[in-house]
């Protein structure tokens, strides 16, 4: 099965033969390893390689070839192919579909890892003469390998999910993504893991810091253990990289299938708020004041992504309303692809709830009060308003759902803050200006005011009620249709001369 999946892999064939072809390859390895002999011989007259300096030097081009190159090679591979018509050729071929993905997320930055191992000698040998020693080498380059696994992963994911042309987009917002996740190193000793764990940047600095990796990073917990920040960052980008990869599979066998199950979703979501919680517990350093929003904050964004990857069509619901009408049910299920999204939104948001109250009960430390259970209740509302909007309008407006939903998001998401902003800097309306930016949630939710909690509780509460009519006015279109076409046989079979 591996060797199917990996050695025999034509994609992983292909992409090799076309991006290391004996003469390119031989070049670009022989100036990587003439430049950095040079740069070690330097090192060596100047007697610096017994610090950590060029460990970090031949370390951090690894890591930029991998993660940044490397992230935008896949991306424009994958987007590529979507673009020319040939990835509809590999869904027909007899090729499963975790082959192709492995193909595409393996072989789209071949070079780029031609290029890491080439330096991996040199990184060893500046590991060896310093303080890093083998075993800081040996974790920092297992999470490398582990978060170049996770980025290609998410930018196979993004270049299946943007339309054609608009590659260079896909790799800009990678490329923030990416240097985002490890610009948040440090808020890993204060409780917050993601994005931080997510990057090369914990194990990088534990590696440096000192050869016993238990000594590097103390403030980082992983539930209450006292683990190797290393171990910790495996523990948080494995399962999420096995989510991504779900996805991409699903997607290279339909072009039209969902990237994630609702439960799929839902696990997800459920996984990324364990996560969280593993950096909180009998963690030293604690403030309840920004850790309950910045955890509201990161579940939300990621609730948002789910809704918007497991929201059905309007033609799609259609359909799974009329194969549920004909096996005499009376709704579709609720957990089917093709149905509506209002029960996996109501779960998410439940999520949201249950993750302060396991803070509240595992962490009293932190004296959770009432304020923090409306910012909860706050980001709760929004994920569920913005889920049954989504859906919504997906039924309403049909093609033009995605374009409604957008006005809508810039109407109530990003216009009240330019108006809280000319209300407050030149009306000098402070206290009004702060209840008009409390109607977007990215400032409502870390306020945690009253205003905006009844606000989002209030728009919840309208679209589920228009979801609500709008499922039962399809249910009865079916109806309808069904009761037309039933006469209209009739009529076939009767000898109505007006026929």
């Amino acid at each position: 099965m591996l060797k199917q999946v990996l050695l025999d892999n034509p994609l992983l064939v292909r992409h090799v033969r076309s991006n290391l072809r004996p003469p390119r390859a031989g070049y670009l390895a022989g100036i990587i390893v003439s430049l950095s002999s040079l740069l070690m011989f330097a090192g060596y007259k100047a007697g610096g390689l017994g610090s950590s300096g060029f460990f970090c030097f031949f370390f951090g081009v690894q890591a930029l070839a991998l993660h940044f190159a490397g992230t935008s090679q896949v991306a424009s591979s994958i987007s590529a192919s979507n673009d020319s018509g040939i990835l509809d050729f590999h869904r027909i071929a007899p090729l499963s579909p975790t082959a192709t993905t492995l193909g595409f997320m393996f072989g789209g930055a071949v070079r780029e890892h031609l290029v890491a191992l080439v330096l991996l000698p040199f990184t060893l040998a500046c590991s060896l003469l310093s303080d890093v020693v083998i075993v800081g080498f040996l974790t920092s380059t297992i999470v490398l390998i582990s978060t170049t696994l996770l980025f290609h992963a998410l930018s196979l994911t993004a270049g299946l999910v943007a339309r054609k042309g608009k590659t260079r987009n896909v790799n800009s917002v990678l490329s923030i993504l990416v240097f985002g996740a490890g610009a948040c190193t440090g808020m890993t000793t204060v409780g917050i893991p993601i994005p931080g764990m997510l990057s090369v940047g914990p194990a990088f600095m534990e590696a440096v810091n000192g050869a016993a990796p238990r000594n590097a990073i103390p403030a980082a917990t992983f539930f209450g253990i006292q683990l190797p920040v290393f171990l910790q960052s495996l523990c948080y980008q494995i399962p999420l990289t096995l989510f991504l990869v779900v996805a991409t599979t699903r997607r290279m066998k339909s072009a039209t299938a969902m990237f994630f199950s609702k439960s799929t979703a839902v696990a997800f979501l459920a996984t990324i708020a364990a996560l969280s919680l593993g950096g909180v517990i009998k963690h030293p350093r604690l403030n309840a004041v920004w850790l309950v929003p910045m955890l509201a904050y990161v579940e939300f964004i990621i609730a948002a992504f789910m809704i918007l990857a497991i929201t059905p069509t309007h033609g799609r619901y259609q359909g799974g309303a009329r194969r549920a009408k004909r096996r005499g049910m009376g709704r579709a299920p609720l957990w089917q692809d093709d149905s509506s999204n209002r029960a996996a939104v109501v779960v998410m948001a439940s999520l949201l709830l249950a993750t302060v109250q396991v803070i509240q009960t595992l962490v009293p430390a932190l004296n959770i009060d009432a304020r923090f259970w409306r910012v909860a209740g706050t980001a709760a509302s929004v994920v569920t308003y913005f889920g049954f909007a989504t859906q919504y309008y997906s039924l309403k407006y049909q093609n033009r759902g995605k374009l409604v939903l957008m006005m809508f998001l810039f109407l109530f998401w990003m216009l009240p803050l330019f108006v809280a902003l000319l209300l407050g800097t030149i009306l000098q309306q402070e206290d009004f200006a702060f209840h008009v930016a409390c109607i977007s949630p990215f400032f409502g939710i870390g306020a945690g005011s009253w205003g905006a909690f009844i606000f989002a509780a209030s728009m919840a509460a309208i679209f589920f009620a228009l979801l609500t009519m709008k499922e039962r006015e399809v249910w009865d279109a079916l109806s309808i249709r069904e009761i037309v076409k039933a006469d209209e046989l009739a009529d076939d079979a009767s000898d109505n001369p007006f026929q």
